[in-house]
């Protein structure tokens, strides 16, 4: 009785709802241009360790590190320095396949200097390329350099800047020792082909759409992205929509395929979702939807709509209760704590002596 007749007044509003459709901006399709850099793992003066923990690094066509972590109470970590010359304007994606032992974890860092020699680094923590478990297999890692630089540095020009510095790292949790190593057998930068799109629809040969949806988007408690979409491509084409925001993946769909009957798809992203990133992040300064492929490559994208929803935030309240509500509380309180139990014994006792 006192949950229906005292029933909460506020709203149960659980998500707004916005069109990110009307904050559209500009669409682009993006994909990899030609080799700008490659390494030949040749020249061993151009590498230098760092730490001192027991290691061994060889140069012979590829990049070999053997480490041996000493058993400590304290983590234990190894980097291996390379100096490198990329320019920014060029959007530099750099691809390695490495292979590190199951057991420890490794990463990869870059740092730069913008156009008047001003040193600033371009990397930050929760970037995927950090803190990556080792597997004990070869794996494709790949670095967006304009997204690893701006994110860190969003007023970064990257007009005349460049990547001056990159470094691979080991490292060993506290109690954790024995030997291990790093294998990496090839690396190289690509430059970045855009084609730009004022509708929301482009057509080419892309592995990255990206439609800017301009900095008005907020997503500090997103709930969730629906995007209908039309898409088409390689027979092989399988891709990922991803929900950025400050070039930060904030949600993520599913892996999806191109349909026989249809090119649209209904597509849905969720914060939960995200395990990955894009080969390229969008706007560092605006929120993003990118469709990035896995296999395969997008020849035809039509964004159709985008609704971005997000949790209700309810005004705190004062504690305070008025008289009236406060009265008939106490009246309640009384009566189910008072005069129900004394009636209910007074009924109990009259049945047992009628009884007997």
């Amino acid at each position: 009785m006192p949950a229906v007749f005292l029933r909460g007044t506020l709203p149960q509003q659980t998500a707004t709802e916005i069109d990110g459709l009307a904050q559209f901006a500009s669409m682009q399709g993006v994909s990899l241009g030609p080799v700008i850099w490659r390494e030949g793992f040749n020249n061993a003066s151009t590498w230098a360790l760092s730490g001192s923990t027991p290691a061994i690094l060889q140069l012979n066509n590829s990049l070999s590190l053997k480490i041996v972590f000493p058993s400590r109470t304290t983590a234990q970590a190894l980097s291996i320095f390379h100096n490198v010359s990329l320019p920014l304007d060029q959007g530099p994606i750099v691809f390695l396949s490495v292979q590190v032992s199951g057991g420890i974890s490794y990463g990869v860092r870059f740092w730069g200097v913008t156009a008047t020699n001003k040193p600033f680094s371009a990397w930050h923590e929760g970037s995927m390329l950090q803190h990556r478990p080792g597997l004990g297999i070869f794996e494709t890692v790949s670095a967006n350099l304009v997204s690893e630089s701006s994110i860190p540095n969003p007023t970064l020009s990257l007009a005349g800047a460049r990547i001056t510095r990159m470094a691979f790292y080991v490292e060993a949790v506290p109690l954790v020792s024995g030997e291990f190593s790093m294998h990496v057998s090839s690396l190289r930068a690509n430059s970045v082909i855009t084609t730009k799109a004022s509708s929301n629809q482009v057509s080419g040969n892309f592995t990255v759409l990206v439609a800017d949806l301009g900095p008005a988007i907020a997503t500090q408690k997103l709930f969730q992205v629906f995007v209908g979409l039309d898409i088409k491509g390689s027979s092989d084409l399988s891709y990922v929509p991803y929900f950025t925001t400050r070039a930060t993946v904030a949600a993520q769909g599913f892996t999806y395929v191109t349909k026989v009957a249809t090119t649209y798809e209904l597509a849905l992203l969720s914060p939960l979702q995200v395990n990955s990133s894009p080969l390229f992040a969008g706007n560092v300064r605006s929120s993003s939807l990118v469709v990035s492929a896995r296999t395969g490559e997008i020849s035809f994208f039509r964004l159709n709509s985008i609704s971005i929803r997000f949790f209700s935030t309810q005004v705190s309240r004062g504690a305070s209760i008025d008289p009236t509500t406060s009265r008939d509380l106490v009246f309640y309180f009384f009566v189910f704590l008072f005069i129900i139990p004394v009636a209910m014994v007074a009924l109990v006792v009259k049945v047992f002596r009628d009884e007997h």
